[in-house]
């Protein structure tokens, strides 16, 4: 369920093509379907993004005129008081900007996972390409402009900030997801939800993400 006020610390899920200024990294969804062996909407390497906005990796406050910052459980970055990001911060509010994250959202944090395959036909596994993009969210978090436009259309600002290989073919990632569509997050929370297989090019892999398992939602003050 939803509770009060909170907009999301945004890696996220998005062609990675983009830069903005120097450090940090912004990706772009290139949200044209071509069958099975569609672009990508967030694998890719994505630079990096600061200490600070890696700290607030589960659900803070973002956007200009946002609250403080929330729960951090689940953040792979441990920070203190006196290093905890404050509301107003020029980087934050640049990085909102940038990807145009709305003043008023709806947050779902979580765990998801994802198969890596050689081919469209997803019968071989890319252990190197599963490697690499584990590597890429531990080293550098993803952030993501326009989540998996695809499947829920335009609007989701993701960001992933924690990766482990959890199985021979299967990666985990950590999320913090954000929309001022409801129905969005519903949909992204909803393990019934479809996700098509798509190419990252840079890595030459395909990717089946599999259901968000959403274990906390926030919603707008």
């Amino acid at each position: 369920m939803y509770s009060a006020t909170m907009i999301y610390a945004c890696p996220g899920m998005c062609g990675v093509s983009g830069q903005v200024g120097k450090g940090v990294g912004v990706s772009h969804c290139d949200n044209r379907v071509d069958h099975l062996s569609a672009v990508s909407p967030w694998r890719g390497d994505v630079r990096i993004i600061s200490r600070a906005l890696a700290a607030m990796s589960v659900v803070c406050a973002f956007a200009v005129g946002c609250s403080g910052a929330g729960n951090t459980e689940e953040s792979s970055v441990n920070v203190t008081a006196e290093e905890s990001p404050v509301p107003g911060s020029p980087l934050l509010a640049s990085v909102a900007e940038q990807i145009a994250l709305p003043a008023r959202t709806w947050t779902a944090s979580g765990t998801h996972t994802a198969k890596g395959y050689t081919s469209a036909t997803a019968e071989i596994t890319s252990v190197e390409g599963m490697r690499a993009d584990c590597d890429n969210v531990n080293l550098n978090k993803k952030l993501a402009a326009d989540f998996r436009g695809d499947v829920f259309g335009a609007g989701m600002k993701g960001f992933f900030y924690r990766c482990e290989n959890v199985g021979a073919d299967t990666n985990e990632y950590w999320f913090t997801i954000s929309s001022a569509d409801q129905g969005q997050i519903d949909q992204l929370c909803d393990p019934t939800t479809v996700y098509p297989i798509v190419r990252d090019v840079q890595r030459d892999t395909y990717w089946v993400d599999e259901p968000f398992a959403c274990t906390s939602r926030i919603g707008p003050a």
